[in-house]
């Protein structure tokens, strides 16, 4: 299946892995309206893409996103107030550009390379796992601007250093693909970050989905939790692991030495 959303957003599904990518290459994925409209809408279609196990956000091109393309975005001012206006949820568009690629409900992968700029950046915040290549650059500019980032970098960078994310934000400092995984932002590097997220997502798509699920479940709300119910989500999503249908064949597999088989 391969589908286009506003000539900049293509996503593609095979073997329960979807890819998006972001496809304005000429201008370095820069986000303007149609890129922005074409990514809320492959969002959308990912939450209902039946078999779906794994995510990978990638740009084409030479660079990842070079943020917000302003003078294509001022063109139509009279479209900015729109961004800012939360839905029923209290999550406005630009904020679902980093958090709507949760309601995909699978572990996404983002692969950087190039630049990874403003709202670049602050879209690859929204996956769960980051792939950096080492000569990547990366940075908060909105403050050259006189803004601050808002999509949703209060929500997506809670588990990361505070600090760090302040003094980017405050200094719109650049740093390398290198610096950037000292600090965190990344969660592996690669010197081929697209080769390495698809295969990633495809071990991911190889796992029983029960057990991810309840992984990825674990790991997002287990933090927010004290101690006692952190410990109580664990036991509990153990117990609708053991013995299930997934878990046996996981179990047969191994013991077989051959490939699971999830449905």
């Amino acid at each position: 299946m391969h589908q286009t959303f506003n000539e900049r957003v293509t996503l593609s599904f095979a073997d329960h892995v979807a890819e998006v990518a972001l496809s304005r290459p000429d201008h370095l994925n820069g986000l303007d309206w149609a890129m922005i409209d074409g990514l809320l809408a492959a969002q959308q279609h990912l939450a209902e893409l039946a078999g779906l196990r794994a995510v990978i956000l990638r740009g084409d091109g030479d660079s990842f996103c070079a943020g917000l393309d302003m003078a294509s975005i001022m063109g139509e001012a009279e479209r900015l107030p729109t961004l800012l206006a939360p839905d029923a949820t209290g999550v406005n568009p630009v904020q679902r550009l980093a958090l709507g690629w949760r309601e995909a409900g699978v572990p996404v992968v983002a692969a950087l390379h190039g630049h990874v700029y403003g709202g670049g950046l602050q879209i690859a915040l929204g996956a769960d796992i980051r792939i950096l290549h080492p000569g990547a650059r990366l940075g908060l500019l909105e403050i050259d601007w006189g803004i601050i980032p808002d999509m949703a970098i209060s929500v997506t960078g809670e588990w990361l250093r505070q600090d760090v994310l302040y003094e980017l934000a405050i200094s719109g400092r650049k740093v390398s693909g290198d610096e950037a995984y000292q600090l965190g932002l990344g969660t592996r590097l690669s010197e081929t970050p697209l080769a390495t997220a698809r295969e990633t997502a495809a071990l991911i798509a190889s796992r029983s989905p029960q057990a991810v699920a309840a992984a990825r479940e674990l790991f997002t709300r287990g933090p927010a939790l004290d101690l006692r119910d952190r410990l109580a989500l664990e036991a509990h999503l153990q117990r609708q692991l053991l013995a299930s249908a997934e878990q046996r064949e996981a179990v047969s597999a191994r013991m077989e030495r051959r490939a699971p088989r999830f449905d």
